[in-house]
C-alpha cells in the first residue's frame, strides 16, 4: 500500500482513548498511519450558505441563522429535539429523531437561543413545510464554519467532528515523513503531484479547491493514490512474469501432423477467431519457458476444440497432456468428446475421476506416471497425492474459477514446468480480465460457429403464468426438455422469492403430475448433482429445476426451453450464461424470464438487452457498466490483490498508464528501486505467488 510501514497505536492522539480505539480497529483502523490513509467519502461545499427561502427539498445545503428555540417535543413513546433558526428572510426547524442525553445536553449549552450556528445536512419537505433532519452543527467562526468539509465513512460511536478532528492529528503527524515511492520523472510526466501533497490536499482541501472533482475522485491528488495502487499491480504483474520466464519449460515443435490431421478431419472449418487462438497457443508451446495463457470465449464459441488441437502438438512431440474441469458431468462430457477425437489416430485417452477406486484407479495412475496414457480428462481427482504423470507438457482448466488458488497451483506441480491453459465461457473485457487473470496472456474466440442456432428470448410477467405452462407442455409433447431456474433453494420468511425445492414438488404433485420432475440444488452433494445431471442428459427427467449451479458447462442437446424465474434479480451475464444451457441441439430453442407484476420499468429496460443481443462479449459490458466488476464477478478472485482506491474499470485509461510506466521501469533499469519493491511486495501481500495461476 501507499504508505510507511510504522505502526503507531491511535491512543498517542488527543482525544482518543481506549474506547474510542477499538471502535476504530474493529472497522479496521489499527492505526495513526491507517487513519492518514483513511481518505474521505465526500465533501460538503459550506464556503456559500444558501438563504432558507432558496432551499429546495432533497437538496444536501448549508444554510446560517440565528438560533431562535430549541425545544423537546415528545409524541407518545418518541420524542424529537428542534431547533428553529432564522436568517432574517425565512425560518427553518432542524429536528432530531435519535439522540442521547449527552447530545441534547451538548446542543442546548452550545446553541442557546441568540447564538449563530450554521447546519448542514438534507432538507426534506414534512408536514407541509421544509425541515433539515439530523444536520451537522457548528459554531461560527468554528474550526470547520466554511470551506470545503471532508465527510469520512464513519464507526459506530465515532461522529464526524471527531474523526475530522483526530484525522487531522494524524496528517500533521505523518505527512512530512511519508516517502514517495514513484520516481520524480513519471510523476512530473503524468502532471501528478507527490504522496505526501496528495495526502494533506484530499484531508484538508483548501478554499480554492474544485468541490466537484474532489467528489467525482478524479481531483490530481485522487489520481495520485489510485496510480500509485495501479503501478505497484502492474509492476507485480511484470515482476512474476519475469520470475516465471527464467522456469525451462518443454519447447514443443508448431504445427505437428496430428494437430493438422485433427483439424482436416473435423466437419466444419475452424473461424477465424479459433484459428487465431490456436496460432497465439502453439507459438506460446514453442517456446523452452512455459506458457500461461487465458482463453475465453463465448457459449458454444469452440473453445474446446482449440483446446483439444493444442493438447494433440504436446502428445505428437512425445509429452503428456491433461484437461482439469469442476465437476464429473462436465468430466464425462469432455471424455465422450475427446475420445472421439481421438479414435481415428488411436491416441490412448483416459477419465480420471473421484469415482474411479480399487485396482481401475490403480491401472490408470500406473499408466499416466509410465507415460502409456498421454491424452488425461478429470477433476481435481488428477491433483491428488500419488497422481504421477511421465511427462506432464500442458494442462489445460476449464472454468478456472471453480477451482481453488492452491488447487490450480498444484495442478501445475504434477510436471517440470508444463505449459498452462485455462479457459472460460466468461468473456469480459481486456482492461477486466488485466485485474481478474493476473499475469496470463489472453486469446478470445469472439465469434460463434456457423449453425449455431440463436435462443429466442421473451420476457413474461406472472399474468403470462398460463402462457408459460401451454409453452412447456409443448416443449414435453415434442419430446424436449426444459430447464426452471430458481434463485434461492428453499422459502425463507425474509424472502418472497419461489423457491427451487417448493416449486419442484409444485411442479411434480399439481400443475404437470404425469412428467417426470427432477431438482438440482447447490446444497445436493457432488455425487447427488451429478447424478441427476446424468440422468437429465439421458432423458430420464422432462424438467429439471434446479438452482443456478447449471450455469455454466451443462451439454444436454435435447433440452430446449430455458425458463428463468425472478430474471429481475440476476445479472445479465448471468442470465446469459443460463440461457447458453439450451440451444445447443438441431431444434429451435427458447428463453422465458419471468418477473414479478411489480418489477420496476429500469428492470424491464435492463432485461431487454437480452431479446436485443445474443452476444456474450455485449451483454458483459452492459453488465459490467450497470453492476460494477464487485457485483459482476459475484465474489473476489482468489489471489488477487486488494484495491482500496482505484476502480480497475472506472480508471481503464490510469491503468493503461501504470501498465505503460511498469514496463518503461524494468526496461530502462532492469531492476527496481528497493523502495519500490518495498510498496509492489506489500500491496500485493502474499498474494504475488499465486497470481500466475490465475
Amino acid at each position: 500500500m501507499d504508505k510507511a510501514n510504522r505502526k503507531t497505536p491511535l491512543t498517542e492522539l488527543n482525544g482518543v482513548g481506549g474506547k474510542i480505539a477499538k471502535k476504530l480497529q474493529q472497522s479496521g483502523v489499527q492505526s495513526i498511519e491507517d487513519l492518514t490513509f483513511l481518505f474521505p467519502r465526500a465533501y460538503q461545499d459550506r464556503r456559500h450558505p444558501q438563504p432558507i427561502l432558496t432551499l429546495k427539498a432533497g437538496a444536501i445545503s448549508t444554510i446560517r441563522g440565528q438560533v431562535l428555540s430549541v425545544s423537546e417535543r415528545r409524541f407518545r413513546r418518541r420524542s424529537t429535539l428542534e431547533v428553529m433558526i432564522t436568517d432574517n428572510r425565512g425560518v427553518l426547524l432542524l429536528k432530531w429523531f435519535r439522540y442521547n442525553r449527552w447530545f441534547k445536553s451538548n446542543l442546548q449549552s452550545r446553541f442557546a437561543p441568540g447564538s449563530e450556528i450554521i447546519a448542514t445536512g438534507k432538507v426534506d419537505f414534512f408536514a407541509g413545510a421544509l425541515e433539515m433532519h439530523h444536520p451537522e452543527l457548528s459554531q461560527v467562526n468554528g474550526e470547520e464554519t466554511s470551506g470545503i468539509v471532508p465527510i469520512y465513512t464513519l464507526t459506530e460511536g465515532v461522529n464526524q467532528h471527531l474523526m475530522r478532528r483526530i484525522i487531522r492529528q494524524a496528517v500533521d503527524r505523518t505527512a512530512g515523513q511519508l516517502e514517495e515511492p514513484i520516481p520524480q520523472e513519471t510523476l512530473q510526466d503524468l502532471s501528478l503531484p507527490s504522496l505526501p501533497d496528495s495526502v494533506r490536499y484530499l484531508h484538508t482541501p483548501p478554499d480554492d479547491a474544485d468541490e466537484s472533482s474532489l467528489n467525482r475522485g478524479d481531483s490530481p491528488y485522487h489520481l495520485r493514490v489510485k496510480f500509485g495502487e495501479l503501478l505497484f499491480f502492474q509492476l507485480g504483474i511484470l515482476k512474476r512474469k519475469r520470475e516465471l520466464s527464467t522456469r525451462e519449460g518443454i519447447s514443443i515443435p508448431l504445427k505437428s501432423s496430428l494437430t493438422t490431421s485433427f483439424l482436416e478431419s473435423l466437419p466444419f472449418d475452424l473461424t477465424e477467431a479459433q484459428s487465431g487462438a490456436l496460432s497465439e497457443i502453439e507459438t506460446d508451446m514453442t517456446l523452452d519457458v512455459p506458457m500461461h495463457r487465458l482463453l475465453q470465449g463465448d457459449v458454444g464459441s469452440g473453445k474446446t476444440v482449440v483446446a483439444f488441437a493444442a493438447m494433440l502438438g504436446a502428445v505428437a512431440a512425445g509429452h503428456q497432456a491433461i484437461l482439469m474441469v469442476p465437476t464429473e458431468v462436465l468430466a464425462e462430457q469432455h471424455f465422450a468428446n475427446m475420445s472421439a477425437w481421438a479414435k481415428d489416430p488411436g491416441i490412448p485417452i483416459a477419465l480420471f475421476t473421484g469415482r474411479l477406486t480399487g485396482q481401475k484407479r490403480t491401472e490408470l495412475s500406473h499408466e499416466a506416471a509410465s507415460g502409456e496414457i498421454p491424452l488425461i480428462v478429470g477433476t481435481h481427482a488428477l491433483i491428488q497425492e500419488g497422481t504421477v504423470f511421465s511427462s506432464l507438457a500442458l494442462a489445460v482448466v476449464d472454468e478456472q474459477h471453480r477451482f481453488g488458488v492452491m488447487q490450480r497451483l498444484a495442478l501445475k506441480e504434477k510436471g517440470k514446468a508444463p505449459h498452462f491453459l485455462v479457459m472460460t465461457a466468461t468473456p469480459i473485457p481486456r482492461s477486466m480480465a488485466m485485474v481478474i487473470y493476473g499475469d496470463l496472456d489472453l486469446s478470445t474466440i469472439d465469434e460463434i460457429p456457423p449453425g449455431r442456432q440463436d435462443v429466442q428470448t421473451k420476457i413474461f410477467t406472472q399474468s403470462d403464468r398460463a402462457k408459460l405452462h401451454i409453452s412447456i407442455a409443448k416443449e414435453v409433447r415434442e419430446g424436449r426438455q426444459v430447464f426452471i431456474v430458481y434463485p434461492l433453494v428453499e422459502e425463507t420468511e425474509r424472502s418472497e422469492l419461489s423457491a427451487a425445492r417448493e416449486m419442484a414438488d409444485l411442479y411434480r404433485d399439481r400443475i404437470f403430475p404425469n412428467l417426470r420432475i427432477g431438482l438440482l440444488t447447490g446444497r445436493m452433494s457432488s455425487e447427488e448433482k451429478d447424478a441427476v445431471m446424468k440422468a437429465f442428459r439421458h432423458g430420464e427427467y422432462d424438467i429439471l429445476v434446479s438452482t443456478t449451479v447449471i450455469e455454466v458447462g451443462v451439454d444436454v442437446p435435447n433440452a430446449t426451453l430455458m425458463v428463468i424465474e425472478h430474471a429481475e434479480r440476476f445479472g445479465l451475464f448471468q442470465l446469459h450464461q443460463l440461457r447458453g444451457r439450451v440451444g445447443r441441439g438441431r431444434h429451435s430453442s427458447q428463453c422465458i424470464l419471468m418477473v414479478g407484476d411489480q418489477v420496476s420499468n429500469e428492470a424491464r429496460e435492463r432485461l431487454k438487452v437480452m431479446i436485443r443481443s445474443s452476444s456474450g462479449f455485449e451483454i458483459a459490458e452492459e453488465d459490467l457498466r450497470i453492476r460494477g466488476p464487485g457485483d459482476f464477478l459475484g465474489t473476489r478472485q482468489a489471489g488477487m490483490p486488494d484495491f482500496r482506491y482505484a476502480h480497475p474499470m472506472k480508471d481503464r485509461e490510469l491503468m493503461a498508464e501504470a501498465q505503460r510506466v511498469a514496463g518503461e521501469l524494468f526496461r530502462e533499469s532492469g531492476k527496481l528501486p528497493d523502495n519500490l519493491v518495498k510498496e509492489v511486495n506489500r500491496f500485493w501481500s502474499d498474494r504475488l505467488n499465486l497470481a500466475s495461476s490465475g
